[in-house]
């Protein structure tokens, strides 16, 4: 019976092996189960508006930092425990993720259904080329797993200079970039020194996997309006690219203050 329950439900996989790049799928009855409220309690997670977003319109959210396991990402965009539709009338957000993640049986339905796509061009494209409408907004975590490494307690660094895919994908779809940051998201593990190896990483309870009770905060700046640029050449990419790297250095330096993290220098790298 295993067996028989396994092939079928690897042929399901095998059939439906392009969802992840082609929308995904979305069910705002499972986005709004009781129990993310629950999770976003923990921390707590809260999500800030800046300025308005028109619907009429795709956005690309670059969010910044990445963090351990990114979980204000997770519930801001995936869930509406923090209200999404609410605070952005008229915008449905697609967070970004590793395409292992689909991968994994059951797991892959879970964030299917909650919106989620494979972080990839063409997967990204399907959302921003007007074709599927607008009012589509791309979460992308710019930094990757770059950034994920680079993640300390009580610091903030972006890895952020030499990221510019998401910067072409908005010039050639006329996409307007958001700054987004979670102040508050490296702060729910601390990492140790120690013989075995640097990077040992350590929450709450007795084995360490818990994060820590530390709130997020998830600050979505004011958007960039981008003019579309079929065949963007590299001077239009490195002008929009310093744009952003403007527009996120003062989304920080105005809030890092009202969330305990006026000592930290931002450094992006």
């Amino acid at each position: 019976m295993t067996l028989l329950i396994g092939l079928i439900y690897g042929s399901w996989m095998y059939i439906d092996r392009y969802t992840d790049v082609r929308g995904g799928r979305w069910s705002n009855c499972l986005r709004r189960l009781s129990i993310w409220s629950i999770v976003s309690n923990y921390f707590p997670i809260k999500l800030i508006k800046t300025e308005d977003l028109d619907p009429n319109r795709n956005y690309i959210f670059g969010y910044h930092p990445h963090g351990a396991l990114t979980f204000g990402a997770a519930v801001n965009f995936l869930t509406e425990a923090t209200h999404f539709s609410t605070l952005f009338p008229g915008i449905r957000p697609h967070l970004m993720i590793l395409r292992y993640i689909f991968l994994v049986p059951f797991s892959r339905e879970l964030f299917l259904n909650l919106g989620a796509c494979h972080v990839s061009r063409e997967s990204c494209q399907y959302f921003l080329n007007g074709l599927s409408g607008q009012g589509n907004a791309v979460i992308i975590v710019c930094g990757g797993m770059a950034e994920l490494y680079l993640t300390e307690y009580e610091t903030m660094i972006f890895y952020l200079k030499t990221r510019k895919g998401f910067i072409r994908l908005a010039l050639e779809n006329g996409a307007s970039l958001v700054p987004v940051i979670s102040f508050g998201e490296n702060e729910h593990y601390r990492r140790y020194k120690n013989w075995i190896s640097n990077r040992w990483t350590w929450g709450r309870s007795i084995i360490g996997i818990l994060p820590l009770r530390h709130p997020v905060t998830t600050v979505v700046g004011k958007p960039i309006h981008v003019n579309q640029i079929i065949d963007p050449s590299q001077t239009d990419i490195d002008q929009l690219h310093d744009q952003y790297l403007q527009a996120i250095e003062q989304l920080y330096d105005t809030n890092k203050s009202n969330y305990g993290l006026e000592h930290v220098k931002l450094k992006i790298i």
